[in-house]
């Protein structure tokens, strides 16, 4: 803001001072603009607000390419823990199976109870083999009491357990069959057709046979077939 002085003259007219203020006191226009301003920050333009120092602005930028560098390292340290956590969780879970496989003791074997041999009773000895060698039948002819000519149908069975003896037999069988139709044509109709006698004519058949054989006697006769036709 400008003052007017003015100064009195000897006869006292006010005569105006036009001289200047000091240099101090004038003001030029640009520092009227800059006082308005500084007087009313609300007059300035959004855009054009002064933009901040030199130093805080490579501040600002030297904290932004920070952060994220920062961030960075701070994952690099999640993971390098995280790894270093599984380690030691890792190292403690082999050291505690290696201790409890050392404390446990190994499984005892049981014992197999003791196995009891028993020996074999011996096998009976084999069953001699039994040869049989039926004869065809004899058709003896009879004569009833009451004069009927009939037939007695005789099969007769000749046992033996001697392999020899029977080849004997077979070999000698005519001769045995003559044998044992002579002897059943020499009896009458009344003997033998009694039942009494059948250990008699049994006894003397055998006797008969073994009469022809060398290699050894015939012991059993049965017989087989014994009718009247």
């Amino acid at each position: 803001m400008s003052q007017t002085v003015t100064n009195t003259s000897e006869s006292g007219k006010i005569i105006p001072d036009e001289g200047a203020l000091g240099n101090e006191f004038e003001l030029t226009a640009k520092d009227k603009v800059q006082l308005d301003i500084d007087d009313a920050p609300f007059l300035l333009d959004p855009d054009e607000e002064e933009s901040p120092p030199p130093a805080v602005a490579s501040a600002n930028s030297l904290l932004k390419k920070e952060a994220p560098k920062q961030g960075k390292s701070k994952k690099k340290l999640i993971v390098v823990v995280s790894i270093l956590i599984l380690a030691v969780i890792g190292i403690a879970a082999a050291v505690g199976y290696f201790l409890l496989e050392k404390k446990t003791p190994p499984p005892v074997a049981a014992e197999n109870p003791p196995v009891v041999v028993v020996p074999d009773e011996p096998a009976p000895p084999p069953l001699p083999a039994e040869y049989n060698l039926k004869l065809a039948p004899f058709w003896v002819p009879v004569t009833t009491p009451e004069g009927e000519n009939r037939f007695l149908v005789a099969t007769f069975v000749l046992n033996t357990k001697d392999a020899i003896l029977n080849t004997e037999m077979q070999d000698r069988l005519v001769t045995l069959r003559d044998s044992i139709y002579y002897y059943l044509s020499n009896k009458d109709y009344a003997f033998l057709l009694d039942p009494a006698n059948a250990e008699t004519i049994r006894a003397e058949l055998l006797e008969a046979i073994n009469h022809y054989l060398v290699q050894g006697e015939l012991k059993n006769l049965y017989f087989d077939q014994y009718l009247l036709q």
